[in-house]
């Protein structure tokens, strides 16, 4: 309990920090500015799987809302690579937190780890959320709940809502940020991060139709649960993956890749709305 109630007071603190930051309207945030916010570490860790990677890290509400109780789960991007982890969004799991809603981060198995790729990635994200259910069953269910996920975790985050099985929990809404929404076209392009994407499937389109099929997220009717979020000046995933049939997509002007994840942006004053939307 001490614990605890030490960690909501660095959070509380950490909320004053974020609340008296004056807000310049920042766009295009370079990914080196992400690294240099400040943040609090997670609270605790739980294990959805025998590698060390599968693994949910919590960051709790400085303060809860008992009305608008929300419970963030998130998953970040990196290309789906391995040299990319959940570190570099923590300044943003904490600026969420101290806005009253409890964060889950989940962290998988990537491209270069054993059993990351496709499908073993996305299927750790499916674990991962049947575990939360579960957890959360046994504990106290949150009143709300909102899945959502950065590039290539706004991708897995997307197609995880599309495959919203019995043991996995109910959303009430599923966000995409700079998510890439059509894998076939994106690996056939030229920046580092699209250059990455045949090695997520072991092979090309034309070598691994069927897998790239099986993992484009395909939205049969508008349920409203679904958003997409992008900056229009997004230079590592094109705002034309914002369009996705059957989800509400939201363009931000002047906005970039990274933006989602810095406090002092208009896209993450979006993205905040958004998850408050009732």
């Amino acid at each position: 309990m001490l614990r605890r109630a030490v960690i909501f007071r660095l959070l509380t603190i950490l909320y004053c920090v974020f609340a008296l930051m004056p807000v310049y309207g920042k766009e295009q945030v370079a990914y080196k500015e992400i690294l240099e916010l400040p943040f609090i570490e997670a609270q605790k860790w739980m294990s959805y799987g025998d590698d060390p990677l599968q693994k949910i890290g919590v960051w709790p509400a400085a303060q809860h809302s008992e009305a608008h109780e929300t419970a963030l789960v998130f998953i970040h991007g990196g290309c789906w690579l391995n040299a990319f982890d959940y570190h570099h969004a923590k300044g943003m799991y904490s600026a969420l937190a101290s806005q009253g809603m409890d964060v889950y981060v989940i962290s998988y198995r990537r491209t270069g780890d054993e059993g990351g790729g496709w499908p073993g990635t996305f299927n750790d994200i499916t674990n991962a959320l049947s575990h939360l259910s579960a957890y959360w069953q046994k504990t106290t269910i949150p009143m709300k709940k909102v899945l959502a996920g950065h590039s290539a975790g706004g991708h897995l985050a997307l197609l995880a809502g599309q495959h919203n099985r019995a043991e996995m929990p109910t959303f009430d809404k599923v966000i995409g940020l700079a998510a890439i929404t059509d894998v076939t076209t994106y690996a056939v392009g030229e920046n580092s991060c699209q250059t990455a994407t045949p090695a997520f499937f072991d092979g090309t389109p034309a070598e691994k139709a069927d897998d790239y099929a099986d993992a484009t997220p395909h939205l049969t009717e508008n349920t409203g649960m679904f958003v997409t979020l992008h900056g229009d000046q997004d230079n590592i995933v094109p705002v034309k993956h914002a369009y996705l049939s059957n989800a509400t997509a939201m363009i931000v002007n002047g906005g970039g890749h990274f933006d989602w994840l810095h406090p002092e942006t208009p896209s993450f004053r979006q993205f905040l709305t958004i998850i408050k939307e009732e």
